[in-house]
C-alpha cells in the first residue's frame, strides 16, 4: 500500500528531487482531493511516516468509520455499548473547519491555519527545533532525521505547496470511554478511589510545574458513577484521577471535557514548565514541543507531499497503529 503511494507520488512529479517543479496542486475539497500526514518520530523508532485521506463529498473516513465502537462511551444524557455503531466520520467543512461526528450527537470541532509553504525550509517544516535543537549526542536513533538536515537541509517547498496546522480542537460534551475487561478493571472500591482524588487534586495544584489549575469533579449519569480531575485551561484529564463504576466495579476511563483545547494556550504552558525546570532531557522535550505547536503541520496538500516523497534518500514508512 505504501510503496503504490509513493510510486504514483513521484511518477506524478516525475520522480525527480527538483524543488522548482511547476506540477502543483490547488487546495480543494473537491471529491478525490487528498491531503497527507507526513512527520517524524523520533520517540523510539526514528521513522518518518506517511499516509494520507481523501475527501468524498467533503467527508475523510477511515477504518474506525461506520464500525462497532469497540468501548461504553457515557455521556450526560446516554451511555453508548461497545456494540453500538459509531460514525467517526471528519465532516471537512472547510479547509480550516472540520467536524468530527463520533457517535449519536457526540461532535468534535477542530480548527486549522493554512500555511503558505512556498519557498520555505523543508527540513524545518516536518522536523521544527532541530536545526537548532540538534539530535542527541551520539545517538544512532536518529538517523533519518540526520539524513534529512545533512543532506536535504537547505531543501525549499516548491510553489504551491502549503500546510494545515492545528490550532484548536473542543468536544461539544464531556464524555467518559472505558472498557470492562480485567485489565482495565481497578482493584479498589468507587468510594476509596474517589476519596483518594481530594489529597491527589491538592498535591496536583501545589506541585504543576506547569502553572496550571486542577479541578476534581463527580457525578452519575445513566446509573454509572464517575469521577475525574482535568485542569481547567486545556481541559485535559489526569488520568490516574479518571474511574467509572459500572455493575459494581471500578474501571480506569478516559474523561474527554468540553474546555477547548488551543495550541497557544498549551505553548504558554510549555514556555512555564521550561522556567520550572533544569534538567537537559526536560528542557529539549519542552523546546521541541513548543517548535512543533508553533511551526509544524498536521496535513500537507499534494503539491508538499510530492516534493518531500522525492528526496529520494529518506525511508518514508506508513504509519503503526
Amino acid at each position: 500500500m505504501i510503496l503504490t503511494i509513493l510510486s504514483f507520488m513521484l511518477s506524478a512529479c516525475g520522480g525527480g528531487s527538483d524543488n522548482n517543479q511547476s506540477n502543483t496542486s490547488q487546495d480543494s475539497t473537491a471529491n478525490g482531493t487528498r491531503y497527507y500526514f507526513m512527520d517524524y518520530n523520533a520517540n523510539e523508532t526514528d521513522e518518518l511516516n506517511v499516509s494520507y485521506f481523501e475527501i468524498f463529498n467533503k467527508k475523510s473516513t477511515d477504518a474506525a468509520s461506520n464500525q462497532a465502537l469497540n468501548e461504553y462511551l457515557l455521556t450526560e444524557k446516554k451511555l453508548y455499548f461497545p456494540t453500538d455503531n459509531a460514525i467517526n466520520v471528519m465532516n471537512i467543512n472547510s479547509l480550516t473547519d472540520w467536524t468530527l461526528d463520533i457517535i449519536g450527537d457526540v461532535k468534535e470541532d477542530w480548527k486549522f491555519q493554512r500555511v503558505d509553504l512556498s519557498g520555505q525550509n523543508m527540513f524545518d517544516t516536518v522536523l521544527p527545533g532541530y536545526r537548532a535543537i540538534g539530535f542527541p549526542v551520539n545517538n544512532q536513533t536518529s538517523t533519518n532525521g540526520r539524513i534529512f538536515l545533512n543532506t536535504y537541509g537547505q531543501n525549499k517547498f516548491p510553489q504551491g505547496s502549503s500546510c494545515y496546522r492545528l490550532i484548536s480542537k473542543k468536544s461539544n460534551q464531556e464524555t467518559f470511554a472505558f472498557n470492562i475487561s480485567q485489565d482495565y478493571e481497578i482493584n479498589q472500591n468507587f468510594e476509596e478511589f474517589d476519596a483518594e482524588n481530594e489529597p491527589f487534586l491538592k498535591y496536583l495544584n501545589q506541585t504543576s510545574p506547569f502553572g496550571l489549575t486542577y479541578k476534581a469533579v463527580k457525578g452519575t449519569w445513566q446509573n454509572v458513577q464517575w469521577t475525574t480531575i482535568y485542569d481547567t485551561t486545556l481541559g485535559l484529564a489526569v488520568d490516574d484521577g479518571v474511574a467509572v463504576q459500572y455493575q459494581g466495579k471500578t474501571y480506569s476511563a478516559n474523561y474527554t471535557s468540553n474546555i477547548g483545547w488551543t495550541a497557544d494556550q498549551e505553548i504558554k504552558h510549555w514556555e512555564i514548565f521550561l522556567k520550572n525546570t533544569d534538567a537537559p532531557e526536560s528542557i529539549r522535550f519542552a523546546q521541541l514541543k513548543i517548535a512543533q505547536l508553533k511551526s509544524g503541520c498536521y496535513a500537507y496538500n499534494e503539491t508538499a507531499a510530492k516534493a518531500l516523497v522525492s528526496l529520494t534518500a529518506l525511508n518514508w514508512q506508513p504509519y503503526k497503529n
